[in-house]
């Protein structure tokens, strides 16, 4: 067997096994939770449980990107904004419902950020960041220009989401739907980082050029990352044009790019827990002093630096030493 195959072979090893029985231990814990808050809860609770959601999945597709294959990206925003406006047009337009819209917004964003990845090939570090920040405000303002079709400046209403007829407008059915995608789009992630992709694209991280010396085809990694982080990503924001029911594009900004990097980086880099747990921090946190003036985001800051200063590997670090640096 050759190099490559050795390292990205998909062999179930009782280590192999135990990690995966501990990622599924930790992903029903999180849906159990998840789908208890959103049935007793309600209004403006259930409203930051689905914002938590959202960015969960953002987090993970950004993760996929920035943690398993070490491409960075200023310009997710730019995806996200893709997902959003495309599931609501195509569901205002042409009257599909949301379940297929969202998964079609995901898949435009998918070749997009495909397409993106190509020219970005021979990019690495701060120049790939800068890319990616022209395109997320290259996105930004197309929104703004094409009146038309994205009403600009004015906004976009979003149809209320219906399932075979019955709504489900109101943020506590909404949550179930946020669940049942995130618990898949988890699960998923889980499996791509155990998997064969997964262990080239930790390798592409490590070293390209090692990578690509055992055999490992570094550009059509790089394309696969950025193309599964477009589509979670897109996915994230048909759903959050669902929660919102109405889109502006002032929303879809630099500081929501840079606000999906620091949630992996508060989770914990390369790690799908880490993306779970810095979504629900990214949320949380702020909220507990929204009734303080600048105290929001004057805490999340601090937050930040701490984070980075006393636990590099992130939230995930504090599950223990066994979960440093792993899924």
């Amino acid at each position: 067997m050759s190099v490559i195959n050795r390292i990205t072979a998909g062999r179930s090893t009782p280590r192999v096994r135990l990690k995966q029985s501990r990622d599924q231990w930790f992903l029903a814990g999180f849906v159990v939770l998840y789908a208890g808050i959103a049935l007793f809860s309600g209004g403006y609770v259930v409203y930051l449980l689905n914002l938590i959601g959202i960015f969960a999945l953002v987090a993970i597709g950004l993760t996929i990107l920035s943690g398993f294959s070490g491409q960075s990206s200023l310009g997710h925003a730019g995806f996200f904004a893709i997902g959003a406006y495309a599931s609501a047009i195509i569901t205002q337009r042409y009257g599909l419902p949301f379940w297929v819209a969202i998964p079609l917004a995901g898949a435009i964003a998918t070749v997009i950020g495909a397409l993106i990845a190509l020219p970005a090939l021979r990019l690495k570090d701060l120049y790939l960041a800068i890319a990616t920040l022209g395109f997320g405000i290259v996105t930004q303002k197309t929104i703004f220009e094409w009146r038309s079709v994205t009403g600009g400046g004015g906004g976009l209403q979003v149809p209320a989401p219906e399932f075979f007829g019955i709504s489900v407008a109101d943020g506590s059915r909404f949550a179930w739907v946020i669940a049942i995608t995130l618990a898949a789009g988890t699960w998923a992630a889980f499996r791509l980082a155990s998997g064969r992709t997964g262990r080239a694209l930790s390798m592409l991280r490590e070293n390209p050029t090692a990578a690509a010396c055992i055999g490992i085809r570094v550009a059509r990694y790089k394309v696969i990352a950025f193309a599964l982080s477009a589509f979670y990503t897109a996915v994230g924001g048909g759903l959050y044009a669902n929660v919102l029911r109405y889109l502006n594009p002032e929303s879809f900004d630099i500081n929501m790019s840079i606000m999906f990097l620091a949630m992996i980086v508060i989770g914990g880099m390369g790690s799908v827990r880490g993306a779970l747990l810095g979504a629900a921090f990214y949320v949380v946190v702020p909220e507990a002093f929204r009734g303080f003036k600048d105290a929001p985001g004057l805490v999340f800051g601090i937050s930040l630096m701490l984070v980075v200063i006393l636990l590099p590997g992130g939230l995930n670090s504090l599950l223990g030493k066994r979960s440093r640096g792993r899924p």
